[in-house]
């Protein structure tokens, strides 16, 4: 009687690991060609800016962000009251020049951003930044503090036409 019970209760322990191993192996995502997940990045980020989604722009930046003097705190702020006073952001991105290096990628493209004013909705503003440079860095992530694996994150973001942002 007592063997029984010692391997059943040895046949739940094993299908509980094999259970959290399979979960695991699922849950963990794929890993994707770097240029591959920086164009997806970049395809998030501009649904996120058109949905007005502050948090959704925010996943994407690494906590050491920085943009003309802006870190990732200041800038949710900024975003923030920027989409209180547009009306249907939109941006406008040419193609993505990429160079890789290792851990770090490297894209620059022009940037134009859209938008109405609340104050004039029949009136269109728009923002030109020219050529604007991305540095993208590879990052060990976790999800549900159980499942490591390695994304990339912004880390920098430089304009040559930076002027004050148009909040």
């Amino acid at each position: 009687m007592n063997r029984n019970r010692l391997l059943i209760g040895l046949g739940i322990v094993l299908a509980l690991l094999v259970g959290v191993r399979v979960f695991i192996s699922v849950a963990t995502p794929k890993p994707v060609e770097p240029r591959e997940r920086i164009r997806q990045l970049f395809e998030q980020g501009k649904q996120a800016f058109e949905n007005e989604d502050t948090d959704g722009m925010l996943a994407l930046l690494a906590d050491e962000f920085s943009f003309g003097g802006l870190d990732k705190r200041r800038m949710q702020f900024e975003l923030n009251r920027f989409f209180k006073n547009a009306q249907n952001p939109r941006a406008e991105l040419g193609e993505l020049q990429m160079e890789v290096f290792g851990g770090r990628i490297i894209v620059r493209t022009p940037v134009r951003i859209t938008w109405r004013d609340a104050n004039n909705p029949s009136g269109i503003n728009s923002q030109d930044y020219g050529i604007v440079e991305f540095e993208f860095r590879r990052y060990q992530l976790r999800k549900w503090w159980l499942i490591t694996y390695e994304d990339w994150r912004l880390v920098r973001i430089e304009a040559t036409q930076l002027q004050e942002i148009p909040l």
